[in-house]
Parts: structure tokens; C-alpha cells; sequence
């Protein structure tokens, strides 16, 4: 056979070999792709029987992770912030998530007036300033009622406090209440009380975002006392240490 008719003849055959390859390959890709059609066609009747029999289908739907903020059912106003462990806030009311715990004053100028008259006491003892001296000081605009809130604890649900009131000189008399235990609901308690000239009287405080106003009335005045508490006082300084 010529040289040139066994080349003829090789590229006849690889040309053969070729088409019955690729027709081979065709068919199988044909076939693989129908079995994936059926498969998903019965996977369908088998999720359709399934919710039409009643079964568990929660794996066929998405379950997406809801992040957001808690409406009350109760038809208040309240909010719950995520960020106060679960405390509830209502017309401004604080039940949690604050430390009230310390000693209140009604302003950062109350507190500054009476860290400059214990001093100045503490300077009249020691025989420091005069007579004279000390009255002038006594008699200036720092020496006006000076009232204490002293939080010793405090809850969610209760709260216990001593409250001071200092007349201005030159008496410097005290009235207290020591000791006072309140429950709180929604972050305001009644209570009622006897100071220590032993006047009586009912008393509401209140706690409120960073505030705390303490209300006194009195029911019944102690012959002979010479100071009382009664008032309204609205406490919205902490000392800071």
C-alpha cells in the first residue's frame, strides 16, 4: 500500500473514532441530566405528600434569625431596651438598670455648699476661724436647707434610704429619717414614717431616669419639735467619690 493511501486511511479512522466518541459522551450527559429531572420531580410528590399528610416540613422553610426591638401586649407605653437586662421604662419611671446607691443631693451646687459647711465646722470646732468669721460663712447663700438622700440598697422591687434636713445656722438643727425600707412597684413607693423629734407622716418617692424625687407629708406634728421634713424634694446629683 502507497504511503500516501495509509495516511488517507489513518485520518478516516481518527475522524471515525471521533464522531462515535463524542456521540458516546452526548448520550451520557443526556442521561445523567434526565435522572437529575426525575429525581427533583420526586422530591417534589414527596414534599407534597408531606404537608398534605400533616408532617414536620420545618426544614423546608428558611430559618432566619429575627433580631428586634420587644412590643408590649399589656397596652402600655413600655419599652424593653436590650440594653438594660430586660428593664422596663414607663412615663419616665426607672425600674432597673441603674445603681441609685449612694448619697443624693438636689444639685451639684448642694452638694459642693455642704462639703464647704462641714468644713467650716469642722474649722469652728478646731478653734480655727472666730466668732465673727464663722457667722459670716453661716449667714452667706451656702447655708440654705440642705437636704441628704443616702441609698443604702436598692432592688428592683424595694429600696432603703436615710434622709437628712439641716436648717441653716446658727442652729444646724437635723431631721431624719433612718432606716426607711420601701417596696417599689414600677419604680415608685408609699411608705410611712416618724422622724426623730417624732413627728409622723406618709411619704412617696419616686425613682426616675438618673433622678429621685422623695414627697413628705405630715400627718401628725410632735409637740415641741423644732424641725420637720415635710416637702418635696427632687434629688438629681450623686456624689462621686
Amino acid at each position: 500500500m502507497k504511503k500516501s493511501n495509509i495516511i488517507i486511511f489513518v485520518v478516516i479512522l481518527l475522524v471515525v473514532v471521533a464522531i462515535f466518541g463524542y456521540a458516546l459522551w452526548d448520550a451520557n450527559r443526556e442521561l445523567d441530566e434526565l435522572k437529575k429531572e426525575n429525581a427533583q420531580q420526586e422530591q417534589t410528590v414527596t414534599d407534597v405528600n408531606s404537608i398534605e399528610n400533616g408532617n414536620d416540613v420545618s426544614n423546608l422553610i428558611d430559618n432566619t434569625n429575627t433580631v428586634g426591638p420587644t412590643t408590649p401586649t399589656d397596652g402600655t407605653n413600655s419599652v424593653i431596651d436590650p440594653n438594660t437586662n430586660g428593664t422596663s421604662t414607663d412615663n419616665g419611671n426607672m425600674s432597673s438598670g441603674i445603681n441609685y446607691v449612694g448619697e443624693w443631693y438636689i444639685s451639684q451646687e448642694a452638694y459642693t455648699n455642704a462639703e464647704e459647711i462641714d468644713r467650716i465646722l469642722d474649722r469652728k470646732e478646731d478653734n480655727q476661724i472666730t466668732d465673727e468669721e464663722f457667722q459670716s460663712h453661716m449667714s452667706s447663700n451656702i447655708n440654705t436647707n440642705i437636704a441628704e438622700l443616702d441609698v443604702e440598697r436598692y432592688t428592683v422591687d424595694q429600696i432603703r434610704f436615710d434622709f437628712t434636713l439641716t436648717s441653716p445656722a446658727p442652729t444646724q438643727r437635723e431631721a431624719k429619717l433612718d432606716d426607711i425600707t420601701v417596696d417599689l412597684t414600677d419604680g415608685i413607693g408609699t411608705f410611712t414614717y416618724t422622724d426623730n423629734w417624732g413627728t409622723s407622716g406618709n411619704g412617696t418617692i419616686t425613682l426616675k431616669n438618673n433622678q429621685i424625687e422623695l414627697k413628705l407629708e405630715t400627718t401628725s406634728a410632735a409637740q415641741g419639735a423644732l424641725w420637720g421634713l415635710e416637702g418635696i424634694y427632687t434629688f438629681s446629683y450623686k456624689r462621686i467619690d
